[in-house]
């Protein structure tokens, strides 16, 4: 009868369990070795530069040193990330409908920029206002290994946000 009834609390609760997003960090961005790979350029100081992402650098906007390297695992995970905003351009209202999420506050805005595959392109069906552009946000959406490209920073992921949320810590 336990059994019959721990079965049922699961099959009741699973459709709430279901729609929670995958929390993640910025570290869950790299795929296996990518991390000792950027350490290895940053040692050697290399900037190598191709005219294309399938040469693994980029060569338009800012200098940005990494890959276009993604975690293909997240492909249309529904995800929670923290991260600081950078919208492309400041509206009064302070709603948004596209942004860079960022690791850090600065990212992009300092030189060099994250590598592509360390921000994610943010994009939202409807304008949303997310207050305060400066502090840090649980970005909620479905991500995408797809790259965007822009004079701020490439990013080697889309985020089909809907949703946000303050971030106060893990």
């Amino acid at each position: 009868m336990r059994i019959l009834m721990t079965c049922l609390l699961l099959l009741v609760a699973y459709p709430a369990f279901a729609d929670e997003p995958l929390t993640l960090t910025w570290d869950d961005l790299l795929p296996e070795g990518e991390a000792e790979r950027l350490e290895k350029l940053w040692a050697q100081d290399t900037y190598l530069m191709h005219d294309t992402p399938e040469d693994s650098f980029f060569s338009t906007g800012p200098v940005q040193l990494g890959t276009f390297n993604v975690v293909e695992e997240l492909e249309g995970k529904r995800v929670r990330i923290p991260g600081f905003v950078l919208p492309f351009e400041y509206v009064e209202s302070g709603e948004i409908s596209e942004f860079l999420l960022v690791p850090y506050f600065g990212a992009c805005i300092h030189s060099p920029p994250p590598p592509p595959n360390q921000i994610v392109f943010a994009q939202a069906e409807n304008a949303m206002d997310l207050g305060q552009q400066w502090n840090p946000i649980w970005a909620i959406g479905t991500m995408r290994t797809s790259s965007h490209y822009n004079e701020l920073g490439n990013a080697a992921y889309t985020l089909e946000i809907d949703s946000w949320d303050t971030y106060d810590g893990y």
